[in-house]
């Protein structure tokens, strides 16, 4: 068996300046031994350089120390550094490693999950800082957790959703959105997430940054190595923190060597390989720089020609293509903390589109992410199960989704009464009482691994 180097300092490493976590691997057993003569090397170089006179001290508190212990403590500084390369330091947070260079992280049931996943997702869940916060919450409070939603944010009053969604020219001045986000957060009882679908090229919400002006598409994206777009990826987090966004709905993972994701761009690839790594580079950026990503369109786009925000799409693959799809999510598990449900019926698993489908939303909390619909307000979902909007609301979460997304303002008041509609079929169900838990705490544990909770 080789040996695998995981030493990781809270906080950072007591003598160095942090460095960016690299791949976590298992090296063979001459590694240790190739290391030591790195460490050899480097303090003779030291030595025969103008650099390695020990009669200066190499920090005040070094001072009093012999010639021989100063360059015994500098060759155990040299040593710890190297053997932890393949080691993430830890935010105040908590640990946060990560593997990548954006390929397929080694998911080997050896490495702890506080090693696998960056940060946040590294962050352990307070689970009874969660089950207060869970307790302290009336139905409404609880439905209001599983909105992700398009509210007037600028109105005077409390911040009823779960979560704030940005769409449109709603972040082309982004001093205003951040004052409207900062003041959004003091004024909600649980801090929201705030969310944007930022995939770059066309869906370029934040073109009015400089930094992000021009920013590549996914198809242009694919192009450059997998450290080039995971640049990107922390390029485009950067500003979103800046902002006051955590949430973004991105990268696609859809595989399309043709039809309407390919057409638009929208997809890396044709091939899952290409995909799965371009995304994960993607992702990974952007929580490198604290920002959550939600895969989309789960379980998979694919070739599929229609558009389902304007027309109902029936996919026909058998299962074994939906769960082959499915995969190259699955694969890059530790850089999502959820992932968007299509708006596609998979003929093999159910007549309804997949957001209303409680086969494939359980597909979803297998991997203990989140399930995100895409937007519940068109009309086309209420045409295909033949019904309103509130019938497709209350599909959607008989169907077992933490976070319902609406582009429909849920205070506006010609719109739908997300929150009374959902708050009246729990008041005499047991059954959906207990969905309504079951998914308001999903939803409160990944905001406390973000650290929204902090403090609560």
């Amino acid at each position: 068996m080789g040996t695998r180097f995981t030493v990781s300092f809270p906080g950072g490493h007591p003598l160095l300046p942090a460095r960016p976590s690299q791949r976590s691997v298992t090296r063979g057993p001459g590694a240790a031994s190739t290391r030591v003569n790195r460490v050899e090397r480097f303090v003779q170089r030291f030595f025969s350089s103008r650099r390695g006179d020990f009669r200066r001290p190499i920090c005040r508190a070094c001072s009093h120390l012999p010639v021989t212990s100063r360059a015994v403590l500098l060759s155990a500084a040299v040593v710890l550094w190297l053997s932890s390369a393949d080691a993430a330091t830890a935010d105040a947070g908590g640990p946060a490693v990560a593997p990548v260079d954006a390929g397929v992280p080694d998911a080997g049931p050896s490495i702890p999950p506080q090693l696998l996943y960056p940060r946040p997702l590294g962050r352990k869940v307070d689970e009874a800082r969660v089950e207060r916060v869970l307790a302290s919450l009336d139905t409404q409070a609880k439905v209001a957790q599983l909105l992700l939603a398009y509210p007037q944010i600028d109105r005077v009053g409390p911040v009823r959703v779960g979560g704030v969604l940005f769409v449109g020219n709603s972040l082309r001045n982004v001093e205003k959105a951040r004052e409207k986000i900062d003041a959004a957060r003091v004024r909600a009882a649980v801090p929201p997430f705030f969310a944007v679908d930022m995939e770059g090229g066309a869906s370029n919400r934040l073109g009015s940054v400089r930094s992000l002006r021009g920013m590549p598409g996914a198809r242009e994206l694919a192009g450059l190595d997998d450290g080039q777009v995971k640049s990107w990826g922390r390029k485009v987090g950067a500003v979103m923190k800046g902002i006051g966004l955590n949430l973004n709905l991105a990268p696609v993972f859809d595989v399309a060597p043709s039809g309407h994701m390919e057409r638009n761009q929208r997809s890396f690839s044709g091939d899952a390989g290409v995909v799965q790594a371009k995304a994960s580079a993607y992702a990974r950026g952007l929580l490198e720089e604290g920002v959550v990503p939600i895969g989309k369109h789960f379980p998979g786009y694919g070739d599929i020609d229609g558009d389902s925000d304007h027309a109902f799409v029936t996919c026909d693959w058998p299962k074994e293509r939906v769960l082959a799809e499915a995969a190259v999510f699955e694969r890059a598990e530790p850089f999502l903390g959820g992932v968007m449900l299509a708006n596609v019926a998979y003929a093999s698993f159910d007549e309804r589109p997949a957001i209303l489908s409680p086969a494939l939303v359980a597909l979803v909390h297998q991997h203990d992410w989140l399930a995100v619909t895409d937007d519940i307000s068109i009309q086309v979902l209420a045409d295909a199960i033949g019904g309103t909007k509130e019938d497709v609301l209350v599909a959607a979460f008989r169907a077992g989704n933490d976070l319902l997304l609406t582009t429909a303002p849920p205070d506006w008041n010609k719109g739908t009464d997300y929150v009374g509609v959902l708050t009246r079929l729990v008041e005499h169900d047991a059954a959906a009482r207990a969905q309504l838990d079951a998914a308001a705490r999903r939803v409160l544990r990944l905001k406390d691994r973000m650290g929204l909770l902090d403090g609560l």
